[in-house]
């Protein structure tokens, strides 16, 4: 079954980790299919390192970032 960001990848990422990234961080937005798959090789690194999301105990299991990284690797279908 192929990925896409709108059914696969965007559900990854919770209301408060949109919020930290925007208002928090002012870096982008977590929910824009343009601005993740801009910055998809940061914020995989991140989720694969724990230092996303940024609260303790909330680290993506491993499914999640092999999820991630699986729909990098399709060329990021949206």
């Amino acid at each position: 079954m192929a990925l896409s960001y709108k059914t696969d990848i965007k559900p990854l990422f919770r209301a408060v980790d949109q919020d930290h990234m925007l208002n928090g961080q002012g870096m982008f937005d977590l929910w824009s299919y343009d601005d993740v798959k801009a910055n998809a090789d940061a914020i995989y690194d991140a989720v694969q390192s724990g230092r996303m999301p940024p609260e303790k105990g909330s680290r993506w299991p491993a499914d999640r970032v092999a999820k991630f990284k699986q729909w990098m690797d399709a060329g990021y279908p949206a």
